[in-house]
């Protein structure tokens, strides 16, 4: 265990054992309202931020109107403050459900210190949401930062395109050149956008060189587009242009070039993705009115927070009082961050205040609280009288509501639960709800919607940690990650530190009541590995671990997960993201595995990815992807993420994904002004080993209702098909899809070529068959190699030939169609295939030279002839 402060160990022993909303942003009246921009408690009070803030939003409100068309611009933004932040001569307003956790546009030093590249988080495909932008203050303070990116409210909107429309970037760093006709082109869009490809050497300028073998420049060839152009798109390849004003669309869009926006939107353009979003299905008509939003400054606060907890007569059945009491103790004692309020009340057919506000400054404190958990249970289920009594709790410091936090955990059913959804939507405050067992309210996770909380079950299993798992993920949403404890391990009384030091049972605090063993280490643990050993005595019995810390370094972060389950999308499957990352920097091949506990049958385990493929969008991101669809039946499914990293092997890496083009120059009259380089790289930052660490998340519940399921899964998209030419065959590769989604194996294959690109998206079962028949799809994750000569098509220089392909299953449901893999045939000139100094090359300069002296002698004698006649003309030829 690394970075840790103090951890605590606790022992249970029983006998029988988030979704979080991408975004609150709302269209209203053409107006985006309830933007949230999140400035990270660990930047220190500046008031030029402040004010940067506002005049890069209002710009790009009247940019982005320009750009839509007319049709949106910003009109409600709210600047979170930090807690430790003078109000200053602001009016400041208290938050209410917003919280840096939870802001779509985020301010904050990068971790490792490579430049201010601003960027969007996508999780998912096109036309889905981001999850946050992050802009370091550095970017938003720094005037000379124009002169990388552009004016900052260009960069402002581009971005904005990543996260509310779910579009991607027209260029690409790693394919900056590609072949179109024999001749090399510049990946961009649109087309029209003209400049000078040149390569910086020694002060200088020089032509790019041709690779002989692929026709496209070689070395470290860069674009520098003309300065003044004639076309106005696209904001997703170079917003910093003046004349750049419009996104691409069905007119200016290059379907050609090897972008992301081409390969995630299936060749469709941003203006066409942005137009078919729900923003502008609902929102046709242009606006005329004024386009100036109108901000408001929140700031955070210490948290407040209540326990609502049932105590009605089923909570007495499968020993769930206790299991509550359990973990509810582990919130108090560890989790709940210091300076902290924390009250408690417990419900059956009414609410009894058990403790008014406290405030958490020492451990005396926190074992209060403790001593106030309920211990017996019984009587009827009133979750409306908990959640009425919490909210008069959470009033004794302020009077007010706004801005804190409900815990509330039921067991029970109650026909009455809607009468106060009302009080709880004006109420200001945040609801996390629990569901204990199968029999809570059907209508409770509608709580957490209302008020933007968070959504958790756990179940009565005897192998499941749910009610842990649940409690150690309520962590405030402050962004301050430095005082929030993160839970290490979950699973099986001896201690040994990384010194060989042993901790015994002596050691240990016993709680008979709740059947808890705690070991606290005091001061800074040791860093290195800690072991530990249970001896099981007596019985048979359920035993379950959890150890938690906190970091030793502010400056360090910690090694933290964020989990987000998708939407339901139309084929009923779910997507499980695991974001795994130190600071903002992708920790790369960890061991992450989702455990979901189903309504039926025991809990699941499934192994998410980072490998690009499947359910998972970009490759060695740091964000861990599967698609769920074992569906056990109706209820409640509960999900857990476990990430292990091994030392030696996880690393972080530099964040890549959609973000604004850097330009490396100009070019003006044919004369190309340099731009400043962008910061260098630390090498060691590219693949920093961070050793051995395990985390347990919650990433929430989801509840599937009856008429809702559907059972037809078919295969999951290629999205990795590749085509190469070898001795004029065409060979193919690619990943093989599953029967359902990525298990199994699918039944066939149907590949499809064409030389027109568009033909294949569009009417593929009109493009030529190329036969597979013999090819038998193997199992998910293995790869398919099929070689073939093209029928009735002649590889010559400059044919250019397109794939794509679907597969089956058994049922005949077909894929979305693959990516689409060409072929271009490049044969290069015989003068180019042969070295200065070979004998073609001595030939060739023989020619030269015997071509110089004859057109020396034809002169010669043409003046002597002329000179000789007295002015008679004559030639030689």
């Amino acid at each position: 265990m690394r970075f840790q402060k103090a951890f605590v160990l606790v022992l249970s022993y029983l006998l029988c054992s988030s979704i979080l909303k991408c975004t609150g942003i709302k269209l209203e009246n053409n107006g985006y309202r309830d933007i949230v921009i999140a400035i990270n408690p660990n930047i220190q009070h500046n008031e030029q931020l402040i004010q940067n803030i506002q005049e890069i939003v209002t710009a790009a409100s009247s940019y982005l109107h320009r750009a839509t068309k007319e049709r949106v611009y910003f009109a409600d933004v709210k600047i979170l403050l930090p807690i430790t932040w003078p109000a200053g001569s602001h009016t400041v307003r208290r938050r209410t459900t917003e919280s840096y956790e939870k802001a779509d546009v985020i301010i904050a030093e990068p971790y490792h210190k490579y430049g201010d590249e601003p960027y969007t988080l996508q999780y998912g495909g096109c036309g889905e949401k981001g999850r946050y932008i992050h802009f370091t203050p550095n970017f938003i303070l720094d005037s000379s930062l124009v002169s990388f990116y552009g004016p900052k409210d260009r960069v402002f909107v581009h971005e904005w395109a990543h996260l509310q429309w779910g579009v991607f970037d027209e260029y690409n760093e790693l394919v900056p050149f590609y072949l179109f006709n024999g001749t090399s082109e510049v990946t961009r869009c649109s087309k029209e956008i003209r400049g000078r490809s040149a390569e910086h050497k020694n002060s200088s300028f020089s032509a790019c060189e041709t690779d002989p073998k692929s026709g496209l420049p070689k070395g470290d060839c860069k674009f520098h587009p003309d300065i003044n152009q004639i076309v106005s798109s696209s904001i997703m390849f170079i917003q910093a242009l003046s004349s750049v004003t419009e996104f691409c669309d069905d007119k200016t869009h290059n379907p050609d070039a090897p972008n992301m926006q081409n390969k995630m939107c299936n060749f469709r353009s941003t203006w066409d993705v942005i137009r078919e979003s729900e923003d502008f299905r609902n929102n046709p008509s242009p606006y005329s009115g004024s386009v100036i939003p109108t901000f408001t400054l929140l700031q955070a606060k210490h948290r407040v927070v209540c326990l609502v907890l049932d105590v009605s007569g089923s909570m007495d059945s499968e020993n769930r009082i206790n299991r509550l009491r359990q973990a509810a103790e582990i919130f108090l004692l560890q989790i709940i961050e210091a300076k902290s309020q924390v009250g408690i009340v417990t419900f059956n057919s009414a609410a009894t205040i058990q403790s008014h506000l406290k405030v958490i400054d020492n451990e005396g404190v926190r074992n209060q609280l403790v001593q106030l958990l309920p211990t017996t249970a019984n009587g009827g289920t009133n979750i409306c009288a908990g959640v009425q009594a919490g909210f008069q709790v959470l009033g004794d410091d302020d009077g007010a509501t706004n801005g804190d936090e409900v815990v509330l955990l039921t067991d029970g059913e109650d026909s009455g639960i809607s009468s106060c959804f009302s009080e709880v939507e004006q109420s200001g405050a945040v609801i996390h709800t629990i569901a204990l067992g199968p029999d809570a309210a059907a209508e409770l996770e509608q709580m957490s919607i209302l008020t933007g909380g968070r959504q958790f079950a756990a179940t009565d299993k005897v192998d499941a940690n749910g009610l842990t798992n649940v409690f150690s993920s309520m962590v405030s949403g402050n962004g301050d990650i430095s005082q929030q404890s993160i839970q290490k391990q979950t699973p099986n009384m001896f201690v040994y530190d990384p010194s060989g030091k042993m901790y015994n049972s002596n050691d240990f605090k016993i709680d008979s009541t709740t059947h808890t063993a705690r070991l606290s280490i005091p001061g800074t643990a040791q860093t290195g590995h800690w072991n530990y050993g249970i001896r099981n005595s007596g019985i048979e019995q359920v035993i379950t671990i959890s150890v938690t810390s906190r970091a030793a370094d502010e400056k360090t972060p910690l090694v933290t997960v964020h989990v987000h389950i998708s939407e339901k999308d139309l084929k009923d499957h779910r997507t499980i993201y695991a974001q795994v990352s130190q600071g903002f920097s992708p920790v790369l091949f960890a061991n992450v595995t989702v455990i979901i506990e189903r309504p039926t049958g025991p809990p699941i385990e499934q192994q998410l990815c980072d490998n690009g493929l499947s359910a998972d969008i970009v490759k060695n991101d740091g964000i861990y992807t599967k698609y769920f669809s074992k569906y056990s039946g109706y209820g409640r499914y509960n999900f857990k993420v476990r990430v292990q990293g091994k030392e030696g092997k996880t690393k972080t890496a530099i964040r890549t994904g959609g973000h604004s083009f850097y330009i490396p120059g100009y070019t003006e009259n044919g004369i190309i002004q340099i731009s400043p380089p962008k910061p260098s790289v630390n090498v060691d930052d590219l693949e920093a080993d961070i050793g051995d660490f395990n985390r347990v998340k919650s990433g929430g519940s989801i509840s599937v209702t009856e008429g809702t399921l559907n059972v037809d899964i078919p295969p999951c998209k290629i999205t990795d098909l590749q085509a190469t030419l070898a001795q004029n065959k065409v060979v193919l590769e690619w990943t093989a899809p599953g029967e359902d989604y990525d298990e199994g194996a699918a039944s066939r294959y149907e590949m499809r070529m064409s030389d027109h690109l568009l033909q294949l998206r569009d009417n593929f079962t009109a493009a030529a068959l190329v036969n597979l028949t013999n090819l038998n799809p193997r199992p998910f994750g293995s790869r398919e190699t099929f070689t073939f000569v093209p029928e009735n098509t002649e590889l010559q220089n400059g044919t250019t030939l397109y794939f794509a392909l679907c597969a089956y299953d058994k049922q005949e449901q077909s894929s979305e169609m693959s990516n689409v893999a060409k072929v271009y045939v490049f044969v290069p000139s015989p003068l180019v295939e042969h070295p200065k100094g070979s004998s073609v090359w001595k030939v060739i300069w023989i020619a030269i030279v015997v071509a110089i002296l004859v057109c020396l002698i034809i002169g010669i004698v043409n003046y002597l002839v002329q000179k000789k006649c007295k002015g008679r003309t004559f030639a030689v030829v």
